[in-house]
């Protein structure tokens, strides 16, 4: 059974991206900022941030390194892109189909929050 990811609103060591990203479902090497990815040192970023309307669900989660999400704070999103690491970030995301998580419904919602962002420089 795939849970809801908009029923899912977890955040931390509960989110279902940092959960298997742990347990290697996710086999990223870099998130969207080209920084590498490693267990431990992962984190969630609000692609919308919270302190511009963002919410707090899997469709607004980018998987991050901790660097990265510290970097980048509240700034707008479009300023730290790896076209490259964005476009590895899809095709992987594309492949994942866990019992929590079904990539491709992942995106479909994260597409349209960072989309959102780009368009609004969020």
């Amino acid at each position: 059974m795939i849970i809801s990811p908009v029923d899912t609103i977890t955040f931390g060591n509960k989110s279902i991206l940092k959960k298997e990203f742990r347990k290697g479902r996710i086999p990223l090497k870099k998130d969207i900022t080209g920084q590498p990815l490693k267990k431990g040192d992962e984190t969630v970023d609000h692609t919308i941030p919270k302190s511009k309307g963002g919410k707090s669900n899997l469709y607004n989660y980018s998987l991050m390194s901790s660097v990265a999400n510290n970097k980048r704070s509240n700034k707008p999103i479009r300023n730290f892109i790896d076209l490259e690491s964005l476009i590895e970030y899809i095709r992987v995301m594309l492949d994942v189909k866990t019992m929590d998580l079904d990539g491709v419904d992942y995106l479909r919602g994260w597409l349209k929050n960072f989309l959102k962002a780009l368009r609004e420089n969020k």
